[in-house]
């Protein structure tokens, strides 16, 4: 055998330390032995018409399918209780048991559980959907995903958008909101929009992709303007009305000049390949531009993500592969600690920050964006500190092939304005009114579920104030990545410990690997859309 190298044993030391760490901490379902009334985790998920319903204090149910009912409050279904040791509990033993046509059966609260995996999702309903996560076979995936299963199109919620000639696919909804513990609200510019005089106003909602999408509301928020203005979203969610936008005269990134791809919001798009041996090394995009303006300034940036991300995520499935259910419901429960590990690989791959040069050359962070998501590009403001007329020096530090930048500019800031937020007036699907949907949409404890391939048309009405608006779509929710059955092959307990405990060691590792498939993944992500809009 060839030994070890001082290096090779240091990480085999440190992996193995993290692994007995990370079962300690984040699973007890791991046995080396097993009795009748005990179970692992490989042996009850890969039953495959078994349902299982993850308990918020760690308990599993592994029920049969079909269930027999589904209340607003309950789950009623016959199968095996196993405890928070993994041992099996008779039903008997069990308080939230009834007797339906002679037989036991359980009774079980839908506010106690945190997640439910299930190969088949018909049948279920509400908000058991909402909490699901769902395993796909290989014959439903596209040929293209499965030529690269960590390309599949993952789209979240997708907005399209009247541009003047059709409608046009504008954004994509909370992003980063890949679990209900990580809802959240998201705010994007419908750049390209155009309400060309009409009240009306239409917005496309669509799921385009192998998820569950689980939305609050779906709102827009809107600006009355006049001529050239226009209005920007920071980060921290205030608006600005802006009036005169400048190009840099200067662009430089690591390949050279790039002024002539972020000039226009043109889907010309300055983007650069991830560090062939760290996924998390940086890289900086110099700027200069030309102001005499006295006014407050803001830096435009419209930019998306690679599918670096995209990658990660779904290589950080497949590592967790049929524990990917129990490891989700440990962070709904409550485990901080697992979920500060999740966050922790995003963290590493960071935002883009802004820097701009003081007079004594030192470069001063000004703000930042952290806009997740590879479908729409969105626009942000960086608002920038005092600067005299003159030549303005500013500077993007960002990881290397992770952000494809589409525009840039400078802009005088007018003044700060509030939107006017409008629910939808009504909602129409496959050509009928759908009152359901809409009241889904305006009541966020009765949140719109959409499936693959499902389309909404969310129609609005402007306010009579103003022939022409800026206009923002706000959507809150979250959504559940369905399980590929390509990923559950890749199942290895060692590579997981070691992305989410080392999270640095890994990027640097794992490098090349993604570095043979970036090439290719940006054709494979767009052709593997379940549904084309």
């Amino acid at each position: 055998m060839r030994p070890f190298s001082d290096h090779s044993f240091i990480i085999f030391f440190l992996v193995a330390t993290l692994l007995l760490q990370f079962n300690c901490t984040s699973t007890k379902i791991v046995r080396k032995h097993l009795n009748n009334n005990q179970v692992n985790s490989d042996t009850f998920l890969n039953l495959k018409n078994a349902i299982k319903v993850h308990m918020l204090d760690g308990g599993l149910y592994v029920i049969n399918n079909p269930i027999i009912s589904i209340t607003k409050d309950s789950l009623i279904a016959r199968g095996i209780y196993y405890n928070t040791n993994r041992e099996k509990i008779r039903t008997s033993e069990k308080i939230n048991t009834i007797r339906i046509d002679g037989q036991s059966a359980y009774k079980i609260p839908l506010s106690d559980v945190a997640l439910v995996e299930t190969n088949k999702i018909t049948g279920l309903s509400g908000k058991l959907v909402a909490m699901s996560l769902v395993g796909v076979p290989s014959v439903i995936s596209s040929v293209y995903c499965l030529t690269n299963p960590k390309a599949c199109f993952g789209s979240c919620p997708t907005f399209y958008a009247w541009n003047g000639e059709s409608m046009k696919l504008m954004a994509e909804g909370f992003s980063s909101s890949i679990l209900p513990v990580f809802e959240n609200s998201d705010v994007d510019m419908l750049y390209w929009a155009k309400n060309e005089g009409r009240k009306d106003f239409q917005i496309k909602l669509t799921n385009e992709a192998l998820e569950t999408h689980i939305i609050r509301y779906a709102d827009l928020l809107v600006f009355p303007k006049h001529g050239n203005e226009r209005i920007f979203a920071t980060e921290d969610g205030k608006f600005y009305k802006t009036s005169k936008i400048i190009s840099p005269t200067v662009c430089s990134g690591s390949e050279g000049d790039c002024r002539n791809l972020i000039l226009q919001m043109d889907a010309q798009e300055r983007y650069s390949e991830a560090d062939s041996k760290n996924l998390a090394a940086r890289e900086y995009v110099d700027l200069e531009f030309d102001c005499s303006a006295k006014n407050q300034l803001g830096l435009i940036i419209g930019s998306r993500q690679t599918l670096l991300t995209t990658y990660l995520f779904y290589q950080s499935l497949a590592f967790l592969g049929n524990n990917a259910g129990y490891f989700a419901s440990r962070i709904e429960s409550g485990d901080k600690a697992l979920q500060r590990r999740v966050e922790k690989i995003w963290d590493l791959l960071g935002t883009i920050e802004v820097f701009v040069q003081g007079q004594s050359g030192k470069w001063i962070k000004t703000g930042e964006i952290d806009e997740m998501g590879p479908i729409a590009s969105d626009v942000h403001l960086v608002t920038l500190p005092p600067q005299e007329p003159g030549t303005i020096k500013v500077r993007l530090k960002m990881t290397r092939g992770l952000w494809r930048i589409d525009y840039i500019g400078l802009t005088d800031i007018t003044e700060p304005v509030e939107p006017i937020q409008i629910n939808p007036t009504f909602i129409t699907t496959n050509d009928s009114i759908n009152d359901l949907a809409l009241n889904q949409l305006c009541h966020s404890d009765e949140p719109l579920i959409t499936l693959p391939g499902d389309s909404h048309t969310l129609n609005f009405i402007l306010p009579d104030i103003s022939n022409d608006y800026e206009i923002f779509i706000k959507s809150k929710g979250y959504y559940l990545e369905w399980m590929r059955e390509e990923w559950i092959a890749e199942q290895n307990k060692t590579k997981a410990t070691l992305m989410f405990g080392m999270p640095k060691l890994y990027l640097k590792l794992v490098a090349n690997k993604f570095k043979a498939v970036e090439p290719t993944m940006e054709e494979v992500f767009w052709r593997s859309r379940y549904v084309k809009n």
